[in-house]
């Protein structure tokens, strides 16, 4: 079975690698033709949305299967704080609380169970760049459902805390690296009218992750089930694991990917599995586009590295390539930090309160029952959202859907705060805005920001420029952790903040959107060659656009370049 997973593709890529562990490029790399690639650009911005999904008709469906294995951190998330409301659970797991009858998990659980599934995510984010980058992001994914599958029998059997805890730990690895490598796929495979929509597809997945896992909770809350209550919804992650190893087994790898070893060949048959099932034409364009696209960061990064003191430029190749601190330099520097901060102002915005909902409504006067059944229009809510979000990002730019998300959310969470001092009806009220904040939250930041930390980094460095990104956004995640449940807590050494949280983070979309003006550059539209030459000059954010980059772009001497210097070294 495993056998015929790894398909001859796979097995290509093993033997491709020489055992020093340098990649093997091809003997005589074809040159490509500039005007070819330039009219790939303009016809992919002149294309329809029609026109680009029937075009590209299969690439659609295999970066379906690459996110998809978003579901299962959404799910496990979810799952993780949802069955805190589980009678059976906490009579398993937790202790009994003094003068009732009742069981609870306690507080520093509470916090550290999710904390270390966040910490085994900084795991993976930390080998994902250098995994994808030796075996390819198509066996990486492969790798990690596996693992996936294997790590759920620790919670399945856990006979204490502890136990449970090690098993977080564990399934949280392959989730860091789901994170890094789904976006990156999907940003890289897609057309440019097809972008948007791939890469937040991300957010729908992690949203029907924490649908499924609010639906599953739900149907067996019943203490009937006995510990079968909490063990049959771990059991669901090996459905889900086996049907993404066969999507995943079935896509092609990223033809940048090929192209950074210099196996021009392989990404000429990747880009034709890509489009339309004979579209020679198309497949000639794609593939000349994204030569050129590398040829041109690999210009950008020669005069950067030549421009620094000798001692710098080698100290950089031989240090700061080896640990992929590349994205520090020069003007990856700024993306690094645009992509890092638009992560931090989604997990900052208030979004922590949505997995933690049944405890805020239990705080706000819900029985926990009410809770657990309301908490289930959360998710809905959210694809509803992310849904619509596709039709908005074709009508609005980036940035103006970042901005004014933003201040939506933040008057939502100022008025969720100020349900709590409603006399009757408060837990509803507030229920009802949390419905809301989240529509507006998976319309606006929650899938758009997929698709900025995805478009802002350079091809070079994607797969870097994510992970610290995305490390910066868990880091963030593990104040939240710790943060969110001392609030809403009800316990002895709780805040019991309640809905009032929302006041906190509404003045944090506040500051979300004050970065987000000076900041976050507008991508709508714009191909990675003409993100490449905005950044290169410097342009300032509120002046990207495609007109600005045809005024500043390079002239090529050449018509036809030949590119066979432009591979990448592979990372040991």
């Amino acid at each position: 079975m495993i056998a015929n997973i790894f398909s001859a593709q796979g097995r290509r890529d093993v033997n491709s690698d020489q055992e020093n562990g340098t990649a093997i490029n091809d003997a005589s790399p074809p040159p490509y033709d500039v005007a070819v690639a330039e009219a790939a650009e303009k016809r992919e911005k002149e294309m329809t949305f029609k026109e680009a999904r029937s075009a590209d008709k299969r690439l659609i469906w295999y970066s379906l299967g690459f996110s998809g294995t978003i579901i299962m951190e959404g799910y496990g998330l979810a799952l993780i704080t949802y069955l805190f409301s589980f009678a059976v659970f906490k009579t398993k797991y937790g202790t009994s609380v003094e003068g009732t009858e009742d069981y609870e998990l306690p507080y520093q659980w509470r916090v550290f169970l999710p904390l270390v599934a966040q910490f085994g995510s900084l795991v993976g984010i930390l080998i994902a760049s250098p995994l994808a980058s030796r075996l390819g992001y198509r066996r990486t994914m492969l790798y990690m459902l596996i693992l996936t599958s294997a790590f759920v029998f620790i919670p399945f059997f856990a006979s204490s805390v502890t136990i449970l805890m090690v098993g977080f730990l564990f399934q949280g690895i392959p989730w860091g690296v789901f994170q890094v490598i789904s976006p990156a796929y999907a940003s890289e495979v897609a057309s440019l009218q097809l972008r948007p929509i791939l890469t937040t597809w991300n957010n729908l997945c992690w949203v029907i992750g924490q649908f499924l896992a609010s639906g599953i909770t739900k149907a067996f809350e019943s203490s009937k089930h006995g510990e079968m209550s909490y063990r049959v919804p771990f059991a669901f992650q090996w459905v889900f694991s086996s049907i993404l190893i066969i999507a995943v087994a079935c896509a092609p790898e990223s033809p940048y990917w090929y192209l950074q070893k210099g196996r021009v060949e392989e990404a000429r048959r990747a880009v034709r599995r890509l489009v339309r099932k004979g579209s020679d034409d198309r497949t000639a364009e794609k593939l000349a586009l994204m030569r050129h696209t590398i040829h041109q960061e690999k210009k950008q990064n020669d005069a950067l590295v030549a421009a620094m003191p000798k001692k710098e430029a080698g100290t950089w190749s031989a240090w700061f390539g080896k640990f992929e601190m590349d994205c520090f330099k020069g003007v990856d520097r700024r993306r690094t930090e645009t992509a890092s901060m638009a992560w931090l102002v989604q997990a900052t915005c208030g979004s922590s309160l949505i997995p933690w909902a049944p405890k805020l409504f239990e705080a706000a006067g819900l029985q926990a029952s009410d809770a657990l059944s309301i908490n289930i229009a959360l998710p809905a809510a959210g694809i509803f959202g992310t849904l619509a979000s596709w039709w908005l990002m074709r009508k609005a730019g980036r940035r103006q859907i970042y901005l004014w998300g933003l201040l939506a959310m933040g008057i939502l969470l100022a008025a969720c705060g100020a349900f709590h001092y409603l006399p009757t009806g408060g837990g509803w009220a507030a229920g009802g805005t949390l419905i809301v904040y989240t529509a507006v939250y998976d319309l606006t930041i929650g899938p758009v920001c997929y698709s900025v930390v995805s478009e802002l980094p350079s091809i070079r460095l994607r797969t870097a420029t994510l992970a610290v990104a995305r490390g910066c956004y868990l880091v963030a995640g593990v104040i939240n952790h710790v943060l969110t449940p001392k609030m809403l807590g009800r316990e002895d050494g709780s805040w019991d903040w309640g809905a009032r949280a929302g006041f906190l983070y509404a003045g944090l979309c506040a500051l979300g959107a004050l970065y987000t003006y000076f900041r976050i550059p507008e991508t709508r539209g714009m191909s990675a060659r003409e993100l490449d030459i905005l950044f290169q000059n410097k342009v300032s954010a509120r002046k990207f656009s495609s007109e600005q980059a045809a005024c500043l772009a390079p002239i090529e001497e050449k018509a036809v370049i030949d590119s066979s210097n432009d591979t990448l070294p592979l990372r040991r």
